[in-house]
């Protein structure tokens, strides 16, 4: 799982700014919250521009940077942060580089990688540590330096090259040690299982697929039609669904009593929010082990939610063997009844940490934390 992430000069994180899951504490209650020491579900708030959405994109970076996977470029338009830029005359030339490093634990082995950018497809840096000590180290314009067991042969010299020198490896090396080669075939699995999402009218996506399909077309193909009108039931949208047949493909239609009715000509803001996130899920089920969802990143993910059916959507997301990040403005699921106080993150004057590091009191299952929240409690 990741354990640890570090971004500098990119978007609005002008100085270095660390996201940490590994400071849970003894907390007795809600214990799936948290795995092998780290928070396996966060849920994070904050002021509007603090850059919750930014922390998103910073993460899924490594995505871009290490995969094949589906992207969003526009996303990542003004990757620099702007202050970082010096005036030439009249042209804004970028000074230091953007700096990403990710720490990783997976069973004893620590797994840490590190590169610097100076744009979205331009690295000029990277380090691979296991254990914290380097095995691989390269800079643009000279040749890749590791003592990967398997890489003896391997041409190093990528002929200054602005591509990654670890994806470079991972397509050419064979590994024969097999420490090594377990950790680095776990670490690549769980990048290939990353996703970001968010916004209800057009998908936006970042990795885990490549394409872009209809959500209620493979609701519809995959016989789950029955199971999302009683998710639907349950969460307080009381219709009938049936699988119809449109121009040689299976949708979604509300059936009723007289006709049937295109499922997104009809569905609520906060219905077609609900299909974006149940159609997720469910793919995450429907993967085989080895492209299993790793780690899921969504933005604003209950914007469009009344707050019991946040409550309901985080009980079902707790379920699923998922590292899970959410940003939110939403106070009412800020409860000791869904998660914990080593869960509950707060970012704010550039910083970020749980919400139990900003109080001296020993937080209790029975604190109501949104009072506390509310009144202020958490303001450092």
């Amino acid at each position: 799982m990741l354990k640890r992430f570090e971004v500098q000069n990119f978007k609005n994180f002008k100085d270095k700014f660390v996201f940490d899951l590994s400071e849970t504490k003894n907390y007795e209650f809600n214990p799936e919250c948290v795995r092998d020491g780290l928070v396996s579900k966060a849920l994070i708030y904050g002021p509007n521009g603090c850059g919750k959405s930014n922390l998103g994109l910073a993460i899924f970076d490594l995505v871009l940077h290490l995969t094949d996977k589906r992207s969003e470029p526009h996303l990542y338009q003004n990757y620099l942060n702007a202050d970082s830029e010096n005036l030439v005359g009249k042209y804004a030339v970028p000074k230091p580089e953007a700096h990403f490093t990710y720490v990783f634990q997976f069973g004893g082995v620590s797994l840490e990688y590190s590169y610097e950018k100076v744009e979205l497809g331009f690295v000029v840096l990277e380090s691979l540590k296991l254990n914290q000590q380097e095995v691989l180290s390269y800079r643009i314009g000279e040749p890749i330096q590791t003592n990967l067991q398997g890489t003896e042969t391997l041409n190093k010299d990528l002929g200054g090259s602005s591509l990654s020198a670890l994806k470079y490896l991972r397509n050419n090396a064979v590994l024969t040690d097999e420490i090594s080669r377990n950790v680095l075939d776990k670490f690549f699995k769980f990048v290939d299982g990353m996703l970001f999402f968010r916004s209800v009218e057009n998908n936006v996506f970042i990795g885990y697929e490549n394409v872009v399909e209809n959500m209620d077309g493979y609701i519809a193909k995959n016989s789950l039609t029955d199971d999302f009108e009683r998710f639907l039931n349950n969460a307080g949208i009381k219709c009938k669904l049936a699988a119809v047949s449109q121009n040689g493909e299976q949708r979604l239609a509300f059936v009723f009593e007289h006709s049937l009715r295109e499922f997104w000509e009809m569905a609520s803001t906060g219905t077609k929010s609900l299909t974006l996130y149940y159609y997720w899920m469910q793919k995450a089920k429907a993967i085989g082990e080895r492209n299993a969802l790793s780690f899921v990143f969504i933005d604003e993910f209950d914007a469009f939610y009344h707050h019991t059916l946040s409550q309901l959507v985080i009980s079902e997301l707790k379920k699923l063997p998922v590292q899970a990040v959410l940003t939110t403005h939403n106070t009412s699921i800020m409860t000791n009844d869904l998660l914990r106080p080593d869960c509950y993150f707060i970012m704010q004057d550039e910083q970020i940490a749980p919400i139990y590091k900003f109080t001296d009191k020993e937080l209790r299952f029975a604190h109501n934390i949104e009072n506390m929240y509310r009144r202020g409690a958490f303001n450092g």
